[in-house]
């Protein structure tokens, strides 16, 4: 079964956040349809009038309780994915923020997803659909 188009384009920015041992802060859901885990960067949708460094700033400390500092831009990237028996179109802009490094985080966020460090390699892990697609080249960019 082909889920049918996406009715509409959402814009939304996610934090990339590193702690000392070079891994990445991330949420994860589970497809009800697949039972695929989905994993990626927290973040959320971008209210109108709102840019995506005020988003990102907003969104964790919502999600998380962090206080986000210097939000820098790594790209935009454009994501078609199914979840759920569904098509979903958004547009991200991915940026990389400073937060506390004794900072306590939540093991879900406030909507009850999982949050986790995750080495960069585990992205590459056949089990794990890291969202959206091209983030782990652009992620590896901005590190080189």
């Amino acid at each position: 079964m082909t889920a049918a188009p996406p009715d509409r384009i959402r814009a939304i920015a996610i934090a990339i956040i590193r702690d000392a041992a070079g891994r990445l802060l991330v949420t994860s859901t589970v497809d009800p349809i697949t039972g695929r885990t989905l994993a990626r960067p927290p973040g959320g949708g971008i209210e109108p009038g709102e840019l995506a460094a005020e988003t990102i700033v907003r969104e964790l400390e919502e999600e998380l309780g962090l206080v986000a500092r210097a939000p820098r831009l790594l790209g935009v990237l454009e994501s078609v994915f199914e979840f759920a028996g569904r098509t979903l179109h958004e547009h991200v802009f991915v940026l990389e923020v400073e937060a506390a490094a004794d900072a306590s985080l939540p093991s879900v966020t406030d909507a009850g997803h999982p949050v986790w460090w995750l080495p960069v390699e585990r992205f590459r892990d056949p089990e794990l659909d890291l969202v959206p697609a091209g983030l782990l080249e652009l992620v590896e960019q901005a590190q080189g």
